[in-house]
């Protein structure tokens, strides 16, 4: 069995505001670092223990830079999205473990809700429906039938993680008090250490999560100068995907096939 584990950060313990992970570089910031390596080697641990024979992670959130690879569990391996681009297609990866999830933009009731760009984008959907952070790797890995078994986060987004997949193991760290504050629940370590072994125990019984091809992809900003200077940085390139700009707020294209990650995005 091999292991992918995708984090962010929103949704770990140990984040309860905004002021924990925005801006980088303040004392705040770091710890919140050393929170999400602490959970990454709680999650390796327990793969390790469970029959795991390769784990590889990725740190997700903001491109990276936010865990130190010497702080990590040896047995796990750090790897990029060419490694990635690598290891999926050759059949390398079982199961994914999305680990810090947060809720889509707009959803009541989420720690920190947003979708890729949290000041930027509005709405970002997949062949007509809102689509979360977690239902777009979920949608990419499921083109190569590859299930995303757990998610690690808030009330909310765990929830809204079992209304794409009703199947998907879940562990809930926190609820949100609102938008931008949330508690800590207690013995998150071992509500997650619970999670993934469940998640590896039942993740052939997991279907990957699929989307219809061609899929059309669809970005909504919230001022049209926004999209404004997405279309410009596209057009400068040649518009090699055949982006078109719906309306003010709007582009939109069609995929016919999804091989990689840029395959499911508009601007990346």
């Amino acid at each position: 069995m091999n292991v992918y584990i995708l984090t962010d950060i929103e949704g770990i313990p140990g984040i309860t505001t905004m002021d924990d992970i925005i801006p980088r570089g303040t004392e705040a910031y770091e710890r919140s670092c050393r929170y999400l390596e602490q959970t990454v080697n709680w999650v390796v641990e327990t793969c390790a223990e469970n029959g795991a024979e390769n784990i590889y992670y990725r740190d997700g959130h903001g491109g990276g830079g936010n865990i130190k690879p010497e702080n990590i569990d040896p047995r796990a391996i750090k790897i990029d999205i060419e490694e990635w681009n690598e290891l999926m297609p050759a059949g390398k990866i079982d199961c994914v473990l999305y680990v810090g999830a947060h809720a889509r933009a707009g959803t009541l009731g989420g720690f920190l809700d947003h979708t890729f760009k949290s000041k930027v984008i509005f709405e970002f959907c997949l062949n007509g429906e809102p689509a979360s952070e977690l239902s777009f790797i979920a949608a990419l890995h499921g083109a190569f039938d590859v299930p995303v078994a757990l998610c690690v986060g808030d009330t909310v987004a765990c929830q809204q993680a079992k209304e794409y997949i009703p199947e998907i193991k879940t562990a809930i760290v926190k609820h949100a008090t609102e938008r931008n504050f949330c508690q800590d629940l207690p013995n998150a370590e071992q509500i997650i250490k619970e999670a993934v072994v469940d998640a590896l125990k039942n993740y052939k019984s997991i279907p990957p999560y699929k989307v219809s091809l061609p899929v059309t992809i669809q970005q909504t900003t919230y001022r049209s100068d926004m999209t404004d200077e997405s279309y410009a940085k596209i057009m400068a390139k040649g518009n090699p995907r055949n982006v078109e700009r719906v309306d003010a707020r709007t582009l939109r294209r069609v995929q016919p096939e999804i091989t990689c990650y840029e395959d499911l995005r508009i601007d990346w």
